[in-house]
């Protein structure tokens, strides 16, 4: 009882922490999951370009009402200069020269090239796709045609054929990427209330003073480490069950399909994977005043590193190689691959697996590494 005691108290003293920690993560996932809600509204923009049409064949003529249609065409006066400020200065996002003679050499086979000055984006990627897609067309029909006229017909007939495109996905990506973000936000909040609890709890316990007196008490060594690890797990479950919890109130019934039941499965490796360091942790400090800082740099710096505050996709890629030796990374990424996944199979679950064994390697490692500096700790004193 004298261990859970302590548990409690170290608890209600620190209750304020433990509550800023969970305010942290609901405030941080909120916004994150508004921010996923608005990015699923797409805003149509067409490209601004520039169409210097050199001939005035019905071929080409056809080909510039294609552009109109499709994108933003603009007059620009001064000459070549302004025409290369404009792109500068994306004001176009390319221009499309159409040279002398075009519809005659579509005509006798020559493959005419149409001239693009572009910048570069992706407003002159999808330019030149569409471009590439007319072209394709208008070469196929070509070798068909007896006159420019018929030619254009068969092109627009082509070009207005629609394909019905039938969604067999069932794939609710609007509630994975909400689970996605929670669940990656709530590793910092998880970190750092099990961390920091469980080094001031085992760290008063791992005192000299306190270890004298607990060695020359009636307690057994073995029942007194039982107790320690127990109480200790007691918590960790205690923190998991309510991040758990909250997962539902943030993200809603999700969390009770497969795929959510994977996402609470990683969150409790990881949280005694958390358990496990700290337990290391509290073998190697003793000074309290110390815990705060180096729990923060711990907590902080696995976030960062980790894809937890920032998305990995825009992480560096020595960041992403540093971070394959931290326990988060593999926990994050668990939690990515599972938002993208839409059937579970053994192709989809096993890099999941992958990553929970490895998660679960670091949960072994740290507490054999607190096992074996604390009974070296033991000799020496």
């Amino acid at each position: 009882m004298t261990v859970f005691n302590a548990f409690l108290k170290v608890i209600r003293k620190n209750i304020g922490t433990i509550i800023l920690y969970t305010i942290i993560v609901i405030v941080f996932a909120a916004v994150n999951m508004q921010t996923s809600d608005n990015s699923g509204e797409f805003v149509s923009e067409k490209p601004k370009i520039l169409i210097e049409n050199h001939d005035s064949s019905p071929i080409s003529q056809n080909l510039v009402k294609y552009l109109t249609e499709n994108t933003e065409v603009k007059e620009i006066s001064g000459g070549e200069e302004a025409v290369s400020d404009a792109l500068f200065y994306r004001e176009i996002s390319c221009v499309v020269t159409i040279p002398q003679n075009y519809g005659t050499n579509t005509m006798t086979g020559k493959g005419p090239e149409i001239l693009i000055k572009a910048t570069g984006d992706y407003h002159a990627s999808f330019v030149e796709i569409m471009l590439t897609h007319y072209i394709r067309i208008q070469n196929t029909y070509a070798e068909i045609s007896e006159n420019e006229k018929d030619m254009v017909k068969q092109i627009n007939s082509a070009l207005d054929s629609k394909t019905e495109i039938e969604m067999t996905s069932e794939l609710d990506t609007v509630s994975l990427t909400k689970a996605k973000s929670y669940f990656n936000f709530a590793a910092y909040s998880i970190m750092s209330c099990i961390i920091f609890i469980i080094c001031l709890v085992l760290s008063s316990f791992n005192h000299l003073t306190v270890r004298k007196r607990t060695i020359v008490s009636s307690m057994n060594d073995k029942k007194y480490n039982a107790f320690l690890l127990i109480s200790s797990s007691l918590y960790v479950l205690v923190v998991w069950l309510f991040f758990a919890i909250l997962g539902y109130v943030m993200v809603g019934d999700i969390v009770f399909t497969p795929v959510g039941g994977l996402y609470i499965l990683n969150m409790l490796i990881f949280a005694l994977t958390s358990l496990s360091i700290a337990y290391f942790l509290s073998t190697v400090i003793h000074a309290k005043n110390a815990i705060t800082g180096i729990v923060n740099v711990i907590t902080l710096g696995f976030s960062f590193l980790c894809g937890v505050f920032v998305p990995m996709q825009y992480l560096p890629s020595w960041v992403i190689s540093v971070a394959h030796i931290l326990p988060a990374y593999w926990y994050v990424d668990t939690n990515n691959r599972l938002a993208d996944t839409e059937i579970l199979n053994i192709d989809s679950l096993t890099p999941i697996l992958i990553n929970m064994l490895v998660l679960a390697g670091f949960f072994v490692l740290f507490a054999i590494s607190g096992i074996i500096v604390s009974k070296k700790k033991q000799k020496i004193a």
